[in-house]
């Protein structure tokens, strides 16, 4: 996100590589928030979403660079839409809602809320979910679910722009 930001602040910058530079954001956060997991938790299996998340990239890169190379043609507005759905189903709604939100914030506020135990362990059952013990694990865990707001920001500027009149290249 802070790539995202800092690069689009001062430049007149598509929404739609607003849109890639701040999923690029969140898909590498939550690698390196897995990594980092699967190595304070002794949680191998935690490594598998650096295998989902870095083919994703790819395919939305693939997917921007060849709307980008032919934006009003057939494949071009076609990669358009594997581009905004894929950043739907991964970055916003796996990652932000599911990982970011459900597992980090909402975890979290129960858990500092006082939530007794036993419910807190029916819906955060162990091993899959650690109680809060490391700052950068939950910090990361829960950065994810903003950063996806933002990413849901660029949609819907997206959005904006495919619904104004076409696709103008600057």
């Amino acid at each position: 996100m802070l790539l995202a930001m800092a690069t689009t602040r001062n430049l007149k910058v598509k929404p739609v590589t607003k849109t890639l530079l701040a999923a690029i954001s969140l898909l590498a956060l939550t690698v390196v928030h897995h990594l980092y997991g699967a190595a304070i938790y002794a949680t191998p299996w935690r490594h598998h979403v650096a295998l989902i998340a870095l083919p994703v990239l790819f395919v939305l890169i693939l997917a921007y660079g060849i709307h980008r190379w032919r934006p009003s043609s057939f494949i071009g507005r076609s990669f358009m839409w594997v581009f905004i759905v894929l950043t739907l189903l991964v970055p916003v709604a796996w990652i932000g809602l599911f990982e970011g939100g459900y597992n980090h914030v909402l975890k979290n506020a129960l858990f500092f809320a006082g939530l007794p135990r036993a419910t807190f362990d029916r819906l955060f059952p162990p091993p899959a979910y650690e109680l809060p013990n490391d700052l950068w694990f939950e910090v990361t865990g829960v950065l994810q679910f903003f950063i996806a707001l933002y990413v849901v920001y660029c949609l819907l500027g997206l959005w904006k722009e495919r619904r104004g009149g076409g696709c103008k290249r600057r």
